[in-house]
């Protein structure tokens, strides 16, 4: 995937279920010509009031989305910046960014519109599956804090989309620098790798949970980078 544009995305959400829940802010993140980071943001109207523990975590308001693109106007705009990276021969880059993009997949069922699955989702990398694959035996936590300080990221605005989204980039750029093998994976065959790399760890994870007579993992997990629901 070396030389491949890499595009950052995220999104701050009304909850955690990427199948109900809706975003209330996006971002995307890249390298302009000059080398300087740009970002694309915006607020959106979920069309629901936002729970206030949600709130708590990424500080916006139902006052701040009042106004804002709706959810059939922002919506189809996102899937638009995805689908163009992809036609670039992008790569679409996150933290976690199955939640991200299996939300904008379901909200896209919701609302009528052809899904990113029958679309066709182009090159994905996620830097928790990269990190994970490369260096798994790491003991810690491994939210986006905990990695960009491994790494020597500085994370400005946590819990923002566009901070997140920058942070995720230069993880990203980071992980590539220091692990050769992941810029030489070709980036037709990069999604299709970290899917295989994302089902051998949440296996284990799985096997875990089991030992400790806790549920395992549902299946619908092992779907990357689009979840399938429960």
């Amino acid at each position: 995937m070396s030389g491949a544009p890499a595009v950052a995305f995220d999104l701050e959400t009304t909850g955690v279920d990427p199948f109900n829940d809706a975003p209330v802010s996006f971002a995307f993140a890249w390298r302009d010509a000059s080398g300087q980071t740009a970002t694309e943001t915006g607020l959106v109207d979920p069309g629901r009031a936002i729970p206030a523990g949600a709130t708590r975590v990424h500080g916006i308001t139902d006052a701040m989305v009042a106004g804002a693109p709706g959810l059939t106007t922002a919506v189809p705009a996102i899937v638009e910046r995805l689908e163009a990276t992809w036609r670039g021969g992008g790569v679409v880059v996150g933290m976690n960014v199955a939640y991200d993009l299996t939300m904008v997949d379901a909200l896209c069922g919701r609302l009528g519109l052809a899904r990113l699955g029958e679309r066709g989702v182009g090159a994905v990398a996620d830097v928790l599956v990269l990190d994970r694959h490369v260096d798994r035996y790491r003991r810690g936590k491994r939210t986006l804090i905990d990695l960009c300080a491994h790494y020597g990221v500085v994370l400005d605005g946590a819990h923002s989309a566009a901070g997140d989204a920058t942070a995720s980039l230069v993880l990203f750029e980071r992980l590539c620098e220091r692990y050769p093998e992941l810029a030489a994976t070709p980036v037709e065959r990069l999604t299709e790798t970290l899917a295989g790399w994302h089902r051998e760890w949440l296996a284990g994870f799985s096997r875990y949970l089991k030992r400790r007579g806790e549920a395992p993992v549902d299946p619908g997990r092992y779907d990357w980078p689009l979840h399938a629901a429960p």
